[in-house]
């Protein structure tokens, strides 16, 4: 006769605990990926929305910027109103959300905020799997800040002129800017409207300007206008700096001749300065502001010249050291470091935050 073979009530209890933890695991487990689910399409959609926000922040505050440059910024100018075409026009579904507009006269600065807005006019990011998950809907916001005018920083040749060269030469004898870009014939003629305009700046030499303190050319002693330009050929400086000079009517020990050929039939940024300090390896200028000239031709001496553009002669002989060019009247440069000194001749506008 078969014999039956006893279960114990503990085996039972002990699958039933098993069947049990595997519900609770695989319930867990399900939860785990609906929320990594909803997060990741969701939170993909912040990030769309996110970027549209700020190319739309950015465009106004650019905008804004540019109109303040132009002298548009008066009593009525309605910069929220400027803002919204940008904001909206940005958004995947037509709409964005101007929360300010903040325009500062003073520091040439514009704060541009925005935020969700959708069609309905609702101000909340619509989640749509998050809420699940216990993640409701969010606010998300972009900032940008422009600035406009004379730049406060900026990378020029590293040659230095007085403020004194600017009164001379450059206020008043500034080309407007990109009527040199439409000339066709180089050199210059006659019918160019601006062919005597040019100014020949000497850094030594006998045909000296009234602007340098002494008949050598020197603006300080040992120091010709050349800027110490480590191992490169241009100059980092900012408004208010004390910039060191590379003394010696030689170029700057980091310019070689081809750079210096780079030069001409281009505008360069150039810095001006107010005072000067010190002599030879400890002479420094402080830096004024900056403008900028279409250089046409120079001659350092030795490897360093270039005959001019105007009328194919050297702009300088002999022991003579000079540059020759155009200053540049409103040239368009985006206002590095910010917004900074005198306009005398360089502008722009650009974003800085």
């Amino acid at each position: 006769m078969p014999q039956l073979k006893a279960v114990r009530r503990s085996d039972h209890l002990g699958r039933d605990r098993e069947t049990g933890a595997a519900a609770v695991f695989v319930a867990v487990s399900i939860i785990g990926l609906l929320a990594m689910t909803a997060f990741a399409f969701d939170f993909g959609r912040m990030y769309i929305e996110r970027e549209e926000l700020q190319v739309g922040a950015d465009a106004a505050a650019l905008a804004i910027a540019q109109d303040c440059l132009a002298g548009r910024c008066t009593p009525g100018y309605d910069g929220t109103a400027e803002a919204e075409t940008y904001v909206d026009g940005n958004a995947s579904d037509g709409s964005g959300w101007v929360r300010d507009v903040d325009i500062d006269l003073t520091n040439r600065t514009v704060t541009v905020l925005a935020g969700t807005e959708d069609v309905e006019g609702n101000r909340e990011f619509q989640m749509v799997f998050s809420p699940v998950v216990g993640f409701d809907d969010v606010s998300i916001g972009a900032q940008a800040i422009a600035a406009w005018g004379p730049p406060g920083a900026g990378t020029t040749l590293p040659l230095i002129f007085s403020e004194c060269e600017w009164q001379n030469y450059g206020a008043s004898g500034t080309v407007p800017d990109g009527l040199l870009h439409d000339v066709a014939d180089i050199p210059f003629t006659g019918d160019y409207p601006y062919a005597d305009g040019y100014a020949t700046l000497y850094f030594h030499g006998n045909e000296v300007e009234t602007c340098h303190s002494n008949s050598s050319g020197q603006d300080i002693p040992g120091g010709f206008g050349f800027l110490d330009s480590g191992s490169g050929c241009s100059s980092a400086t900012m408004i208010g700096d004390w910039v060191t000079a590379d003394p010696g009517a030689s170029p700057s020990t980091g310019c070689s001749s081809l750079d210096l050929n780079d030069w001409v039939g281009t505008v360069q940024l150039i810095p001006y300065f107010d005072e000067t300090r010190s002599s030879g390896n400890n002479g420094e200028y402080r830096v004024l502001g900056y403008g900028a000239l279409y250089v046409t031709g120079y001659n350092f001496a030795g490897q360093f010249k270039s005959n001019s553009l105007i009328d194919g002669k050297l702009p300088c002989g002999g022991s003579d050291r000079c540059i020759q060019g155009y200053f540049i009247g409103n040239w368009s440069a985006p206002p590095a470091g910010g917004p900074g000194g005198p306009d005398m001749g360089v502008s722009g506008f650009g974003l800085i935050g």
